[in-house]
């Protein structure tokens, strides 16, 4: 029997076992297996923010508006890949524009996905806004299982944790996840022209408070450093285009009771 044959036989088979185990491997290095979990979760995330308005001039009738953009804030390793990977991000916009079509679905600007990295994050989160104002909520679809394939971490325990807003007013941080910016349906709402529509989230992560950059267009700096990420401590400065937050902590006394960390008002020169 002629041995070549055998092993070219035997390298066929390996790699096909190879591509069940890895996900089958896509024309661009990216396995199936993640872009089919991306897909389902942007699309997903179009179904969640789906707004129906009424047509003008034609009484009872109506036409469905999907967001239009989506930023999925994902692992730094899986993000890195789609950044250096623009047909992906390509294909999975025209999937979603082939979804909305046939479920007849329109959007009020062409979608676009961007892509922001998280490098504490175990699951993906998918936000979707309306690119013209007033026309719905923005919103957030977390994957249901994880990149990696690990298990999910317990949810971590909220701290008491705070906001100084503008030196002014107090913003206490109650939810593990936090959307600031210009439109109204942010958690903490900056009503400033500086400030991006969806500027920064803030995330509890291993039970630490970490603001992210949301691609804004007047940047996220923490104590005058331009960040796309940063754990936060308490005392720390963060200007959102130029518009001052304080971020403040509580701690639990040995008593069980709570006593507010001093946090130093920002500098004149950061106001």
């Amino acid at each position: 029997m002629d041995m070549s044959w055998i092993e070219t036989s035997l390298t066929r088979f390996e790699a096909r076992i190879r591509a069940l185990i890895e996900g089958d491997i896509a024309r661009d290095g990216i396995s199936r297996k993640l872009l089919n979990q991306l897909e389902h979760e942007v699309i997903m995330a179009m179904w969640s923010g789906i707004h129906e308005l009424p047509i003008v001039g034609n009484s009872g009738d109506s036409t469905r508006l999907a967001p239009d953009q989506y930023t999925l804030v994902m692992p730094a390793s899986q993000a890195q890949l789609l950044l250096t990977h623009p047909n992906t991000l390509d294909r999975l916009t025209h999937n979603l524009e082939n979804t909305a079509y046939q479920e007849g679905i329109g959007f009020a600007a062409t979608p676009m996905l961007r892509v922001v990295a998280d490098p504490l994050a175990v699951k993906i989160n998918v936000l979707v806004e309306f690119s013209h104002t007033g026309m719905g909520d923005s919103s957030t679809s977390q994957l249901a299982g994880t990149l990696d394939g690990s298990s999910q971490a317990s949810a971590d325990r909220v701290p008491k944790a705070f906001l100084i807003v503008n030196g002014l007013t107090t913003f206490p941080l109650t939810e593990p996840v936090v959307n600031i910016g210009r439109d109204p349906s942010n958690q903490l709402y900056l009503e400033d022209l500086r400030v991006s529509r969806m500027h920064a989230q803030l995330r509890l992560v291993q039970g630490r408070f970490v603001i992210f950059d949301l691609d804004s267009k007047g940047g996220t700096y923490v104590n005058g450093v331009a960040v796309t990420t940063h754990a936060l401590s308490p005392g720390d400065v963060i200007l959102l285009a130029g518009v001052p937050l304080v971020y403040g902590l509580e701690a639990a006394t040995q008593a069980g009771y709570t006593q507010e960390l001093p946090v130093d008002p920002p500098a004149p020169e950061v106001l």
